[in-house]
This record gives C-alpha cells, structure tokens and sequence, in this order.
C-alpha cells in the first residue's frame, strides 16, 4: 500500500513537472543586426522582428530584440547583454562573419545558441569545444545559392520576353558586403547561372553594402561609360536605388532591375522582380526553438527552400497582408511537430485571409 502510494506521488510529481515544463514561457533574445525600422537598407530587417514577435507570442515566447543598426563591431559587444538577462535561447545571425566570436563567449555561459539567415561555417562550429556544441542548438537558412540563380534567371527571362536581345547581355551585380555567408552564396548563385549563359556576361561586380544610397550612385557612375541591360541586386534596396540611378538617365524602359528580399515598402512594378519569403523565417526558428526547449526536435542545420519570386499567385496575398500587418490572424502553433494540423512551413501556409 506503501509503494502504490509512493509511485503514484512520484507520478503525480513528474506529470506535474511535465506540465510545468510544457507550460513555462521561453526568454529568449534576438540579436538583430539591422535596424528597428525602416532605412537606407530596406525593411527587411524590421519585418524579420515582426514575424518573429507573432510566432512568439502564439508559443508562449519572451522575445527581447536588441539592434546592431548595420554595425558589426557594436554587435560584437551584444555577448555581454545576452551573459546578463541570460535568456534560454540567444539568436544570432553570422552578419560579417562576426558570430563566432558571439557564440564562444555566450555558450561559455551555458547558453543556447540558435543561428537565423546567416550560420557559422563548418569550420567555425569544429573550432567550439566539446562543451561549447553541446549549447550550439542549431540553425535555420535559407537557400541563398537559388535565389541569386533564380534573380538572374527571372531577369534574364524578363529582359528576352520584354525586348529583342542583340548580341551580349550586360549584367551589373550589386553586393551587399563579401564575407556574409548569404551574401557570398547569392553571388555564387548568380556566377553558375552566367558560366550556364555564356551569351550573358557580368559587367561589372561592385559592393553597395545593402544601401540604397550606396547602391544609386555606384550604378549612376557605372551608367557613364557602360551599356547594362540587366541590374543584379542582392538585396531590394539596393535594387530600389538602381532604379533611381537608371531612372535619371531616362533607361527605365530599357533595363530590368530585381532584388532579394520582399521588402513591403516598393511601389508596384517598381522592379521587374523580386526574390524573397525569407523574411519569415525567424517566425519557424521561434517554433523550432518552442520544440528544442520541449525535447520534440533534436539541434540540426536546416536549409529551407523558401524563397519564392515575385510573379507567383500568393505574392500579392501575402505582400498585402505584410504591409497591413494581418499576420497575428496565423495561428503559429498550427506549424509545430505535434499539432493537429501539422501544416508545412510555407508562403501559401502562411496567408491566413
């Protein structure tokens, strides 16, 4: 009578804990890189926060964001931020390459570290310790090689379907910076598509670090002495500032100009495209890391094929819903593991009319 007592003590103790620990909300922290609104580099940094504060607030997450503002020797003082709230899940982005610096100081503390958009190389995860990985709780990126294929192509499809093409096709690339993993890997996806078009050839290839002023008068130059029919830009505000440069030369009409990003503030038909869906990715890291912290998913590298281009059927739906901000209508937790609904993480998932 004794024992069945004490067992079913101990049960109730440990379905209690199991409650309690499926019902505890998360702290985590968001360290940002960009800007808390909208600015030289587009929105997409502020809409990434947006998506993220919705899926959190449907998982029962504390979600704290702390902002770089572009700058990645400020970021790398945010180590110390994160030491002192000591949340449960700190996430990173590898802008500039500046994480691991971030990650080695933060899992010293015993802290979880998930990375967004940007990961850590393979050879900066083997230079953790043991003890280090153990708190390294995985990432979530983008395929950033297809979509600077894809830009290139919709580009090049637009510019043969617009006009007759005589001869080369000039293509003029505009960076963001050289050492972000997203950044080198669109650029590498832009390079297979030229080596696959061998009646398309690059131009000129120059760094506008995610500005659209930047970006304006690089190409306002490059248009005085060189013919361009099509402008590759990595991200759309560069992309939007491309289009002013070509604008003053009167060339509209005649070069195509496309981004990466989806950014929500571009007047239609601004650009002849733009890559994105991206953005919402942080809202899937918020439920991956509701799962990790439930012991429903092992830490794991996940690249998601995301990225969508501009001329697809739901980019209206969800661009409109973006700018009206209608995304708490999503319910987030629908995309969890163990949901009744078990839906997929997607551009069409997430229009919720």
């Amino acid at each position: 009578m004794i024992r069945f007592f004490c067992f079913c003590i101990i049960t109730f103790i440990l379905n209690a804990q199991a409650i309690a620990s499926e019902l505890r909300p998360l702290n985590v922290m968001f360290l940002n890189p960009g800007h808390p609104s909208n600015n030289p580099t587009g929105y997409f940094w502020p809409n990434v926060n947006y998506f993220m504060q919705e899926a959190a607030e449907d998982l029962d997450i504390n979600l704290t964001t702390i902002y770089a503002n572009r700058n990645h020797i400020l970021m790398k003082s945010f180590a110390k931020d994160v030491i002192k709230q000591k949340p449960d899940f700190a996430v990173l982005v590898n802008e500039k390459g500046v994480a691991i610096q971030l990650v080695e100081e933060i899992t010293k503390h015993k802290i979880q570290v998930f990375m967004l958009l940007n990961d850590l190389s393979d050879e900066e995860l083997s230079s953790l310790s043991a003890e280090q990985r153990q708190y390294y709780a995985g990432s979530l990126i983008p395929n950033n090689f297809d979509a600077g294929f894809s830009l290139a192509e919709q580009l090049h499809d637009s510019l043969i379907t617009n006009k007759t093409a005589h001869g080369k096709v000039n293509v003029l690339a505009l960076h963001g910076d050289t050492t972000s993993p997203a950044s080198v890997a669109r650029a590498e996806g832009l390079n297979s598509f030229l080596n696959s078009h061998p009646g398309v050839r690059l131009i000129d290839n120059t760094v506008a670090n995610w500005s659209k002023q930047h970006a304006y008068e690089k190409v306002k130059g490059i248009l005085k002495h060189q013919k361009v029919d099509i402008i590759w830009a990595a991200n759309d505000a560069m992309a939007c500032g491309a289009t002013s440069a070509v604008a003053s030369y009167n060339l509209l009409p005649t070069i195509r100009i496309g981004g990466i990003n989806w950014d929500d503030d571009i007047p239609e038909g601004r650009l002849a495209v733009s890559v994105g869906g991206h953005v919402t990715l942080g809202a899937y890291a918020m439920v991956m890391i509701r799962e990790l912290s439930e012991g429903k998913r092992q830490p794991e590298r996940i690249e998601h094929s995301i990225f969508q281009h501009s001329n697809i059927k739901s980019y209206k739906a969800f661009m409109s819903a973006l700018q009206q901000k209608r995304f708490n209508q999503c319910n987030f937790a629908d995309f969890l593991i163990d949901s009744d609904t078990k839906r997929t993480f997607s551009i069409d998932n997430l229009i919720c009319e």
